[in-house]
C-alpha cells in the first residue's frame, strides 16, 4: 500500500513522464484481476470455512472495494485470530490447572472421608467400651456396698455373740469363785472371805446412833442368791440335783476338800483362758473388719472417681461423634459439589482440550494464508501494479 502511494505521488509521476517512455509505464507484470485471483488462491490454501475469510474473498471478487480496504479487513482478521489463539492458550492453561486442582481435591476428600470413617469407627468402639466400663464400675460399687453391709451385719452379730459369751463366762467365773469361797469356809477357813458388810450412809449412822433400827443387811440377789448377774444375757436354767448326804463316820474329812477346790480352780482357769482366746479373736476380727472398711472405702472412692472420669470421657466421645457426623455430611456435600463442578469443567473444557492442537494448526494456516494474501495485495510479488490508469495515477 505504501509503495502504491509512493508511485502515485504527483512529483514521482512527473518524474516518470520525463524519464521513462510511455510504453514502459503501460507495461505491467500483472493486472488487478490477476492480483485478486492470487490473493484468493492464497486464502483458499487455508482450507477454512471461517465466515471472516469468506467476507474477504467476497470483497476480492468485487470491483468496488480497493485493495487497501481488503488489507484492512485482513489485518482485522489476523488480529481476531491472534486474540482467539491467546484466548485458547489462556483457557487451556486454566482448564489444565483446574483439572489438576479438582483431581487433588478429589484425593483430599477421599483421604478425609477415609479418616472420618476410621474416626467414626474408633469413636463407636470407644463409646461402647466406656459404657461397659461405667456399667461394670457401678455394678462393682453396688456389690461392694452390699458386701460391706453384710460384713457390718456379721461383725455386729459376732460382737454381740462375743459380748454375750464374755458376760456368761464372767458370770460363771464369779459364781465359781463364790462357790469356792463358800467351800473354803468349811475346808480352808483361813482362805474364807467374809461378805462385805453393809456400808451405812450418814443418815443411817445418825439414825442408828439414836437407837433407830436400820434393819439387817439384805440378802444378796443375782443368780441363786450369789449376787452375780449376767446383765442382759439370758442364761439357760439347769436343774441341779441335791448333793448327797455327808457320811456319818468320823465327820467330814476337811483335807479332802482340796480336790473340789482344785477342780473349781481348773474350771475358773479354763473359763479365763477361753475368755482370753475370745478376746483375741474379737480383736483380730475387729481389726480385719476395720481394714475391710478402710479398703472398701478407698476402693469405693477410687471406683467412683473412675466412674466420673469415664462419664466425662463418654461425654467427650459422644460430642466428638456428633462433630464427626457433621464432618462426614460436610465431606459428602463437598464431594458432590466437586463432582458437579468437575462435570461443568469438562463441559467447558473438553472440546478445547481435545481440539486445541487442531484449532491451533488451522488458525496457523489461516494466518499464513491471510499473510500471503496481504503480501500479494501489498505488492510483495510484483514490481509495479498498474491495472488501470486514470488521471495519470497508478490505481490499486
Amino acid at each position: 500500500a505504501d509503495t502504491i502511494k509512493i508511485l502515485n505521488d504527483d512529483d514521482v509521476l512527473d518524474l516518470f513522464k520525463k524519464a521513462l517512455p510511455a510504453s514502459s509505464l503501460l507495461q505491467v507484470q500483472t493486472t488487478q484481476k490477476e492480483v485478486a485471483a492470487q490473493a484468493l488462491a492464497a486464502l483458499k490454501g487455508a482450507h477454512s470455512n471461517r465466515p471472516g475469510l469468506d467476507l474477504i474473498a467476497l470483497a476480492l471478487h468485487g470491483k468496488k472495494m480497493s485493495f487497501d480496504k481488503v488489507i484492512e479487513m485482513i489485518n482485522g482478521m489476523e488480529d481476531a485470530l491472534k486474540k482467539e489463539q491467546v484466548d485458547d492458550d489462556s483457557k487451556k492453561a486454566y482448564c489444565a490447572k483446574e483439572f489438576d486442582e479438582t483431581e487433588d481435591r478429589f484425593k483430599e476428600l477421599a483421604h478425609e472421608k477415609e479418616r472420618l470413617d476410621q474416626e467414626h469407627s474408633n469413636l463407636d468402639a470407644t463409646i461402647k467400651d466406656t459404657k461397659e466400663k461405667i456399667a461394670a464400675l457401678e455394678q462393682g460399687i453396688k456389690d461392694l456396698d452390699k458386701a460391706v453391709a453384710e460384713a457390718t451385719e456379721n461383725r455386729k452379730e459376732e460382737h454381740d455373740d462375743y459380748v454375750s459369751s464374755t458376760a456368761q463366762d464372767q458370770a460363771a467365773v464369779q459364781i465359781l469363785e463364790f462357790a469356792k469361797n463358800r467351800l473354803a469356809k468349811f475346808y480352808q477357813p483361813k482362805q474364807y472371805k467374809e461378805a462385805p458388810k453393809r456400808v451405812l450412809s450418814d443418815e443411817e449412822k445418825m439414825y442408828s446412833a439414836y437407837g433407830g433400827d436400820i434393819g439387817t443387811t439384805p440378802a444378796p440377789g443375782g443368780l441363786a442368791g450369789t449376787g452375780v448377774s449376767v446383765g442382759f444375757v439370758q442364761i439357760k436354767q439347769h436343774t441341779v440335783d441335791a448333793p448327797p448326804e455327808a457320811p456319818k463316820v468320823g465327820g467330814y474329812e476337811k483335807q479332802k476338800g482340796g480336790g473340789v477346790l482344785g477342780m473349781i480352780d481348773r474350771l475358773i482357769n479354763d473359763l479365763k483362758t477361753e475368755m482370753n482366746e475370745h478376746k483375741l479373736e474379737e480383736q483380730d476380727a475387729q481389726e480385719d473388719y476395720e481394714k475391710l472398711m478402710k479398703d472398701s472405702s478407698e476402693k469405693r472412692a477410687s471406683d467412683s472417681k473412675a466412674v466420673s472420669e469415664n462419664e466425662s470421657a463418654l461425654a467427650e466421645a459422644e460430642s466428638d461423634l456428633s462433630q464427626n457426623h457433621d464432618d462426614r455430611k460436610a465431606n459428602a456435600k463437598n464431594n458432590g459439589e466437586t463432582h458437579s463442578y468437575n462435570q461443568d469443567l469438562h463441559k467447558s473444557c473438553d472440546f478445547l482440550m481435545d481440539n486445541y492442537d487442531t484449532r491451533k494448526s488451522a488458525r496457523t494456516e489461516e494466518l499464513e494464508a491471510l499473510d500471503k494474501a496481504k503480501s500479494v495485495l501489498s505488492g510483495a510479488d510484483v514490481a509495479f501494479v498498474q491495472t488501470q490508469r486514470k488521471g495519470g495515477k497508478f490505481m490499486a
